[in-house]
């Protein structure tokens, strides 16, 4: 089939029908539709741009982050592309209006709860290709197999903008996939947001801004999940995040108050209370007691000393249990 010139008499523009596969030696400003995956294209100079594809449903229409899908009026749960053009990774968004205060949630992190932080994929909040992947790969973006629960896992969250932060507990139920009876049904939580948007830093080691706002109520089917997670009391406790080294150093300039980790290598992911003599102190994690191999506060000497709790629920509640890191 020729193809059809559009424009001034002199042009290269060019439709070139329908196919089936994106067409060979494309020119900029190329139009065809594609019939294998009902979507009208454009050649950009680079990629083949998807028109008329939903946000985040392909690699050719990436979304910058599960809020730019959720403003689309997206409310179906599930695995989208995150990212810009070349450079995309798959994330499990939570899209449901009535989870967590409203949906546009990335699943980023998990610790499966059922072993030593370290043993398998060390999971951590990252921008990094060496820090990422699963328990069944280290080193690359997990794919849609390896996010699940019963897997350890980081994804690349390298460029992507979000504003609110929360690590949360669940129930170790139905590990297989993600579903109400483990993430989307929270136990416990903590919370804090940005009042513009922050991309993660890109060193080995790094911390986070501090939060502007701390302590956050979030809500299940519009009513207050009061499962808040508490240090010494105080539900603002949440100072910010980051990836630490051991107070000796060596991999990066952020470290942490203790040097004694018994189920992490260094550097390791934590959220913090304070900060003292420039390291991280009163931290948390997604484990560091071999006796319970799941949601602690990290036990090397700067920990919180087993000093907090779950609002209506107790102190150390829901210790050993799986956790997840989600942006929004």
């Amino acid at each position: 089939m020729s193809p059809l010139f559009i424009g001034a008499a002199n042009s290269t523009n060019r439709l070139l029908g329908n196919q089936s596969s994106n067409p060979g030696s494309p020119q900029a400003g190329d139009i065809y539709y594609n019939t294998a995956d009902d979507e009208l294209r454009v050649y950009d100079g680079s990629n083949w741009v998807a028109l008329n594809a939903a946000l985040g449903s392909s690699t050719t229409n990436p979304a910058r982050n599960a809020a730019a899908i959720y403003a689309t009026g997206e409310r179906t749960n599930g695995y989208y592309h995150i990212g810009t053009l070349g450079a995309t990774r798959l994330v499990y968004c939570v899209l449901d209006a009535n989870f967590m205060s409203g949906g546009g949630w990335m699943i980023v992190a998990n610790h499966d709860g059922a072993k030593e932080q370290d043993a398998g994929h060390q999971p951590r909040l990252t921008a990094r290709t060496d820090q990422s992947g699963s328990d069944d790969q280290t080193g690359v973006d997990p794919g849609q197999s390896s996010m699940v629960p019963e897997k350890s896992f980081s994804v690349n969250m390298n460029g992507v903008p979000f504003t609110k932060f929360a690590h949360v507990v669940y129930a170790n139920s139905n590990m297989s996939s993600i579903s109400s009876s483990n993430m989307l049904n929270p136990l416990g939580y903590y919370a804090g947001s940005y009042n513009s948007e922050k991309t993660l830093p890109t060193t080995a080691s790094y911390r986070s801004d501090d939060f502007d706002n701390k302590g956050l109520t979030l809500q299940m089917s519009g009513s207050n999940l009061a499962r808040r997670m508490s240090s010494v009391s105080d539900y603002s406790w949440l100072k910010g995040f980051g990836v630490c080294d051991a107070n000796s150093g060596g991999t990066g300039t952020f470290r942490l108050n203790g040097s004694g980790a018994t189920a992490a290598n260094y550097p390791v992911w934590v959220s913090f209370k304070e900060i003292a003599s420039g390291m991280a102190s009163y931290t948390f994690s997604f484990t560091d007691s071999s006796s319970s191999n799941g949601w602690d506060d990290f036990q090397d000497g700067s920990g919180m000393g087993d000093n907090w709790a779950i609002e209506n629920v107790g102190a150390n509640a829901y210790r050993g249990n799986p956790s997840y890191i989600m942006l929004q």
